[in-house]
């Protein structure tokens, strides 16, 4: 059974009558609960590459998005950004990195999420507050399957 936070919030209101320059005050009390963070265990880049089958190159351009990633999720691989910050680590040409940002996106790492922009699949990246993490990961869905040809991702927008 999964184990739930409770949060409460508490709000406080001030209105002011602008007649009388009375203030009164009023307080919303909301409740609600939230999924305990789960157990995580310390996570390795290199071990990402080897369970899902990235190449050398693959590996070298996910190393240097993660460096990159925001406290959204979210990565630019514009043309500019690349130039700055991930040309220099790695030397590839633009075109190739563009070709393996798409098969980091065909491999669920990542999910396109507007022009030159890219947000880190939530189930392998995680930074800030638990709660926007969550938030992230209801709106994606990963699924993992295994037989005996191997191993199948596959990842769900919602």
């Amino acid at each position: 059974m999964e184990q739930r936070k409770r949060v409460t919030q508490i709000k406080e209101v001030h209105i002011t009558d602008h007649a009388t320059g009375e203030i009164n005050t009023s307080q919303v009390e909301k409740t609600f609960s939230l999924p305990q963070e789960p157990a995580y265990v310390k996570f390795y880049l290199e071990d990402i590459g080897h369970i899902h089958g990235l190449t050398k190159a693959e590996s070298d351009v996910l190393f240097s998005l993660s460096r990159l990633i925001g406290w959204d999720g979210i990565v630019s691989v514009s043309k500019t950004r690349f130039e700055k910050s991930v040309e220099p680590l790695i030397n590839v040409k633009y075109q190739t990195f563009k070709n393996t940002i798409s098969k980091l996106v065909s491999k669920g790492i990542f999910t396109r999420v507007g022009r030159g922009e890219l947000e880190a699949n939530p189930y392998l990246f995680a930074k800030g507050e638990w709660s926007e993490i969550y938030k992230r990961r209801k709106s994606i869905t990963l699924h993992i399957s295994y037989n005996d040809e191997g191993r199948r991702l596959f990842t769900e927008i919602k």
